[in-house]
């Protein structure tokens, strides 16, 4: 049968165990934080030019043509739709379909 610890024993335990755990949950707020992305400055002629190209305007499809990922081609549309460079023709649960304003 094993010992009883002593209680300056049981005291340093639960002290390891709370840094650890104390530890593990300021590990998970750092890495929320390093995974936000901002999202990139472009020329304005330059995005103009390849939103021409571009006969309908998926987040999907703008997030392929510039490297991007498909959240932050999202919030990039909506800002560019808020401003009034494109213009929303559909939206259903899955797909949102832009057009070039003009």
């Amino acid at each position: 049968m094993p010992e009883k610890k002593s209680l300056s024993q049981m005291e340093k335990q639960q002290l390891l165990r709370e840094r650890r755990a104390r530890g593990k949950r300021e590990d998970r707020k750092l890495e929320k934080r390093v995974g936000s992305i901002e999202i990139p400055e472009f020329e304005e002629d330059e995005l103009l030019d390849l939103l021409k190209r571009m006969r309908a305007i998926t987040p999907q499809s703008f997030a392929d043509r510039l490297n991007l990922r498909v959240s932050v081609a999202k919030r990039f549309l909506e800002e560019l739709r808020e401003k009034g460079v494109v213009e929303l023709v559909d939206k259903s649960h899955d797909l949102i379909i832009y057009r070039l304003q003009g």
